[in-house]
């Protein structure tokens, strides 16, 4: 643990990628099995959103580890908010 006073900008650097990765990484996952499973459009939309919220992840969260359960947090929403719409769309209520 540092305090990023006497780090280079390389490991300044070296430490932003680790946190976006770890921010973007599992929204990332998640669009690509959603792609694997045929759903062109949503996966473009989870890996859009995936990448706006990671990015906010990364820059707030204070440590990688923080870093990593924020965009595992960010993946189960936006899994839960998909799954939200489908059940939406596919409401009998609607079917008239």
């Amino acid at each position: 643990m540092t305090d990023l006073l006497l780090l280079t900008r390389r490991e300044r650097f070296r430490i932003f990628a680790v946190r976006v990765g770890g921010g973007i990484g599992p929204s990332l996952v998640l669009a690509l099995v959603v792609a694997a499973l045929g759903g062109g459009a949503v996966a473009v939309a989870i890996a859009f959103l995936g990448i706006l919220l990671g990015l906010v992840v990364a820059t707030t969260a204070r440590t990688n580890r923080g870093a990593v359960v924020g965009g595992v947090v960010t993946a189960v929403v936006l899994l839960l908010l998909q799954l939200v719409i489908a059940w939406f769309v596919t409401h009998p209520i609607e079917k008239s």
